[in-house]
């Protein structure tokens, strides 16, 4: 991916999010999802039963390509 992601399907944003190497964990009875990287110390929680995409969540992912894109030392840890 060489360009910035802008999704506004929830389930194609979860799938990149997955295979970026994201984890989601369901917030017990609140609808919510919590979103988890390892190169991150802060979760993104988000309202799950909405079909939008959350612009925190797709911020995140563009992080992730960009410091993945450019080499950075942590995806040594990450992997």
């Amino acid at each position: 991916m060489n360009h910035a992601v802008h999704t506004s399907n929830g389930r194609r944003a979860q799938k990149i999010w997955i295979m970026l190497g994201g984890q989601m964990i369901p917030v017990h009875r609140t609808g919510e999802m919590r979103y988890v990287h390892p190169a991150f110390q802060n979760t993104i929680r988000a309202n799950d039963r909405r079909s939008d995409v959350p612009a925190v969540l797709l911020s995140r992912i563009n992080r992730i390509l960009r410091t993945r894109a450019a080499n950075d030392p942590i995806w040594k840890v990450v992997k």
